[in-house]
């Protein structure tokens, strides 16, 4: 499984890149109203932003299951997806994202 996998599986199997997204989302506009009027980003730019940072998300999160399941370019998709329910991941992942504070302090 690679990156977009692992993506395309949590998007379909959980709500978490949803809620991270809008939280992201949230947190973009918000920076974006304090910027002056003229320096303001239009939607575009924030949605890229957006997904910049999913990716990023992704990245990490990938990367942690890949060590902990020491997975390597030919471990099977499905076991990956084993991995991931055997070990509740999307449960866990969903709540993590849900109780995470995207901004400034």
């Amino acid at each position: 499984m690679n990156k977009n996998e692992l993506l395309e599986y949590i998007d379909n199997n959980s709500t978490a890149i949803t809620i991270f997204k809008d939280k992201v989302r949230t947190e973009q506009e918000a920076k974006n109203k304090k910027r002056q009027p003229a320096k303001r980003w239009n939607e575009a730019k924030i949605e890229r932003n957006v997904d910049k940072f999913t990716d990023d998300f992704i990245s990490n999160v990938y990367d942690k299951i890949y060590k902990e399941m020491k997975a390597n370019r030919n471990t099977p998709s499905q076991e990956w997806i084993n991995f991931l329910e055997t070990n509740e991941i999307l449960d866990d992942l969903e709540e993590s994202v849900s109780m995470m504070e995207i901004g400034e302090d």
